[in-house]
């Protein structure tokens, strides 16, 4: 399926499309394959309308120069969540795909959302004084250089062989291209969504890949003392990639967030 953006961008998303269920709105991480949500999606959809969207220049969404910055990604969800009529929607997302939540309570506070959930994306890439738990050696000394440099490897657990079949066939067609996003890179990075965080009025779940190769898994616990409306759990035997290395383990974990706030 597809949606234009006020700014003319064609963007791709999945949706199961039982209008009579709470929808939950999933947002991939920079440059990730959506087919790394299908057994996730797989385990909500008896239970809730469940959509997935490609950002901008990633899946078979549009290769654009235009909305290098987290406020274009936010909008553009602002826009999709007004365009298919979502309200009550539950955002869930991983890496940065949780940062465009953040942008996009920061631009329209709560919104088209009554809840949202953190897959190992901590609210502050950069460790300073203030925050020790960003993305692994990145400090105002190495940004934003560090970045251009090739990560660790985001996953520990083997993923179903499906699941990769399928994602490597994406990525063959759809091509992603690191160094012509390199700029949104660069703005996620930058950005410290604390203040956003702590002024939040809707339930969050921050759940953090204790094996993560890119963050310190007691950031989540950080995050939960900021808001009382924040939670904190962490999964065992998991990286960076939540959704796709335990999503049995997760989907019970939401399925009790959930339940807890009345979905």
């Amino acid at each position: 399926m597809r949606f234009r953006t006020s700014d003319g961008v064609q963007l791709s998303y999945t949706d199961t499309g039982n209008m009579t269920k709470h929808p939950i709105l999933c947002l991939p991480g920079i440059g990730a394959s959506h087919h790394l949500w299908d057994v996730l999606v797989k385990l909500l959809t008896p239970n809730f309308r469940v959509l997935v969207l490609d950002p901008r220049n990633q899946g078979r969404s549009q290769r654009t120069y235009k909305g290098q910055r987290m406020s274009i990604h936010a909008r553009d969800v602002f826009e999709f969540c007004q365009q298919l009529g979502l309200t009550g929607v539950i955002g869930i997302g991983n890496s940065m795909g949780a940062a465009t939540l953040w942008a996009y309570q920061n631009l329209y506070g709560s919104g088209a959302f009554r809840a949202m959930v953190d897959l190992d994306q901590s609210p502050k890439m950069i460790c300073d004084d203030t925050w020790s738990y960003g993305f692994t050696d990145l400090t105002w000394d190495t940004f934003p250089e560090l970045l251009e440099l090739e990560s660790a490897r985001a996953v520990v657990v083997p993923l179903s062989t499906e699941m990769v079949v399928a994602a490597k066939a994406e990525y063959a067609a759809y091509p992603y291209s690191a160094s012509d996003n390199y700029r949104l890179l660069v703005d996620h990075a930058f950005q410290d969504w604390r203040d956003v965080i702590m002024d939040t009025k809707i339930p969050l779940l921050v759940v953090a890949g204790k094996q993560s190769p890119y963050f310190d898994y007691h950031f989540a616990s950080a995050v939960a003392r900021l808001n009382p409306k924040v939670s904190a759990q962490v999964i065992s035997n998991c990286g960076h990639v939540v959704q796709a290395e335990q999503p049995q383990i997760l989907w019970q974990m939401l399925l009790k967030f959930l339940q807890h706030y009345g979905f």
